[in-house]
């Protein structure tokens, strides 16, 4: 038997291609999902009532999604050499309040309390986009585990640089993902379901950011102001 023509054969599209465009498509599809379900959100009269909370977590799954197809496209581009990284002097107080503005909704909607430390007068030189991704993609995994506080500082690196912290006061991340969350190759966990790409993309984003022989990177702790998890990026 032979083997089945490939994509190339067929239609001169790779697979690499196709699959990105696949992942547009999911894109698109889970945006208009988000929508309907923020309206279900706001019109909804008890946000005691569990059809309230059903649909809060099937917003936040909604997000954590596509946060991942995001994650999944733009490694794909900087793997292949052309992704437009963009370092620009950014002021980090906006970047905070569009951060947080991202996941307000859920936040909301979950009960929790979110807030965020960052002076107005703080700028850095990053990616706005990729910085703005990972900080988004913490925000959720903090919602995800928290009681009911989240936390986000943003303020200059003693050592140079800029130091952005997402706390939560959950039960703080597992010993696996201590000795392994700072690093790029973080395994996957089937109790817990994680695949390690969130933290995967962090570290990639952390790394394109240097200042000469310096570069960025994430670490992953328990303690902090709330006593649950904190994750870490710091940037040169």
């Amino acid at each position: 038997m032979s083997a089945p023509p490939s994509l190339d054969a067929e239609s001169g599209m790779s697979m690499a291609n196709f699959l990105v465009s696949s992942v547009h498509d999911m894109k698109n599809s889970l945006a208009v999902m988000a929508n309907f379900l923020e309206s279900a959100l706001a019109l909804a009269p008890d946000p005691s009532a569990p059809l309230y909370r059903q649909t809060s977590q099937a917003l936040y799954e909604n997000q954590r999604i596509n946060d991942h197809l995001i994650q999944l496209l733009a490694l794909y581009k900087i793997d292949q050499d052309f992704y437009p990284f963009d370092p620009q002097e950014q002021n980090l107080a906006d970047l905070a309040n569009d951060a947080l503005s991202r996941v307000a909704n859920l936040a909301r909607s979950s009960g929790v309390t979110l807030e965020y430390e960052c002076a107005d007068d703080l700028y850095g030189w990053v990616d706005y986009e990729l910085v703005l991704g990972v900080l988004v993609q913490a925000l959720h995994n903090a919602l995800r585990y928290t009681r009911d506080s989240v936390l986000c500082l943003i303020a200059a690196n003693p050592r140079g640089g800029i130091r952005i912290r997402v706390e939560d006061n959950g039960p703080g991340f597992p010993d696996f993902l201590l000795r392994e969350g700072s690093s790029r190759d973080c395994g996957v966990s089937f109790d817990t379901g994680g695949t390690g790409l969130g933290l995967y993309f962090a570290a990639v984003v952390a790394g394109l950011h240097r200042n000469g022989e310096h570069r960025g990177g994430t670490r992953l702790e328990n303690g902090g102001r709330l006593g649950g998890g904190c994750f870490q990026l710091e940037l040169p």
